[in-house]
């Protein structure tokens, strides 16, 4: 079964609204998506900014493309 890999970035910074940026990897295996979601997981310490990405791994439920999708 093929999987994908959804990192998830926020940026943002005080007294304004957060933007999220959603970007979908295809990935051959869940072993290889967890692997690489590792590697996406942060938060940077910066004061009066945020920045954060999470990543998490889904099984492919359709055939759409992959891509980068503001949320």
């Amino acid at each position: 079964m093929e999987f994908v890999l959804v990192i998830i970035l926020t940026i943002g910074s005080i007294g304004k609204d957060p933007k999220t940026i959603e970007l979908k990897i295809p990935q051959a295996s869940k072993e290889e998506c967890l692997k690489t979601a590792k590697t996406f997981d942060f938060k940077l310490p910066i004061p009066g900014v945020l920045i954060s990405m999470k990543s998490k791994c889904e099984p492919k439920k359709y055939n759409g493309e992959s891509g980068v999708t503001q949320v």
